[in-house]
């Protein structure tokens, strides 16, 4: 079943990840000299392909679409057009003459984007959000707008850095293994919820349609339990906590561990180590196919090699990580990084 949310997390990941660029004659995700390239209409359908939406197999011998095809197949697809000037929702696909991105962060009559932009800036900037200037925040608006659904799409875009950061402190709690309860305690999970919060993970995840040992569904409440105690170098809310754009992991793992996690015995040194470990990790495997399910072992703490595993997975939730191309060794830009939540009750 196509799915936006999946969608626009593609688009987000290809426009972070390095080594990703416009062309028109290699518009169709070919790799040349280390640099995956995509035009305007190209990055809208493998975007749309990522979200199992059934476009022309045309690629990459012919062009799935064009910007001038385009309209009638975001109709055939299930999209509609709505009013550009109007409320721009994340996940709307605007289109000019010539020109179409994906919508990144909404706004009233006009909206932050995303997607190839041209080839006439800095690689960096060529396919990104915002705009090819190199401004994260530039907002614009599109003569035609396409929806699917009716609510846009909910993405989660947290920093490799602050995935790192939970991955060091989910590590000293749980190894990573969201099927572990704690030895001759009550606490549970990846983050090892306790007491009245662990009470509440598990009401959610029964009310929401999660098995108990859910990583998607721990990793989920984490967003909609929004627990956080304090200030912390200036993060002073999860939200914050989770769109910083920081890229000190030190700083981020003890923020996360002083103002969520707030343990008897901190052993701040050990979630340190494995969140810088864990950054490394997920910057060398975020689109390693062979990671696809979590391990888990029950009542047992999981290896080294098997968290770090989990650690890519909990990168892919919370970022879309991994992405359409490129090799994800560094992040292409310090961007700050929105993060759109919706509450499923």
């Amino acid at each position: 079943m196509p799915d936006i949310n999946k969608a626009y997390s593609w688009a987000v990941a290809t426009c972070n990840a390095p080594n990703v660029g416009y062309s028109q004659s290699y518009r169709n995700a070919q790799t040349v000299g280390g640099i995956t390239y995509y035009d305007c209409s190209s990055f809208i359908n493998y975007a749309l392909l990522a979200g199992g939406f059934e476009t022309p197999s045309y690629a990459p011998n012919h062009n799935a679409f064009t910007t001038y095809s385009e309209p009638k197949e975001l109709l055939r697809l299930g999209f509609r057009e709505v009013d550009a000037g109007g409320e721009y929702l994340a996940g709307d696909i605007g289109l000019s003459n010539g020109h179409t991105e994906m919508c990144y962060r909404g706004g009233s009559g006009k909206g932050v984007f995303m997607g190839a932009h041209t080839d006439n800036a800095p690689l960096a900037n060529q396919v990104s959000i915002g705009s090819s200037g190199g401004n994260p925040d530039y907002e614009r608006s599109f003569p035609r707008l396409f929806r699917y659904g009716d609510g846009g799409a909910t993405g989660y875009g947290a920093s490799a850095y602050v995935i790192a950061a939970l991955a060091g402190n989910a590590w000293r709690e749980s190894h990573i293994n969201p099927t572990l309860s704690q030895l001759g305690g009550g606490a549970f999970g990846l983050f090892q919820w306790d007491g009245s919060r662990r009470d509440a993970l598990l009401t959610w995840l029964n009310e929401n349609g999660y098995e108990n040992t859910s990583p998607n569904g721990q990793m989920e409440y984490l967003v909609v339990e929004g627990d956080w105690i304090g200030t912390f170098d200036g993060i002073s809310s999860l939200m914050e906590f989770l769109t910083s754009s920081s890229t000190n992991v030190a700083s981020l793992t003890e923020a996360f561990c002083t103002c969520w996690e707030r343990p008897g015995v901190p052993a701040l040194n050990e979630r340190i180590e494995f969140a810088h470990e864990a950054l490394e990790y997920i910057l060398l495997h975020a689109n390693d196919t062979s990671i696809v399910e979590w391990e888990t072992k029950p009542m047992y703490y999981l290896s080294r090699q098997q968290a770090l595993h989990n650690a890519v997975l909990m990168y892919r939730f919370y970022s879309a990580g991994g992405g359409g191309g490129g090799t994800p060794s560094a992040r292409k830009k310090k961007m700050p990084i929105w993060m759109w939540i919706r509450y499923h009750y």
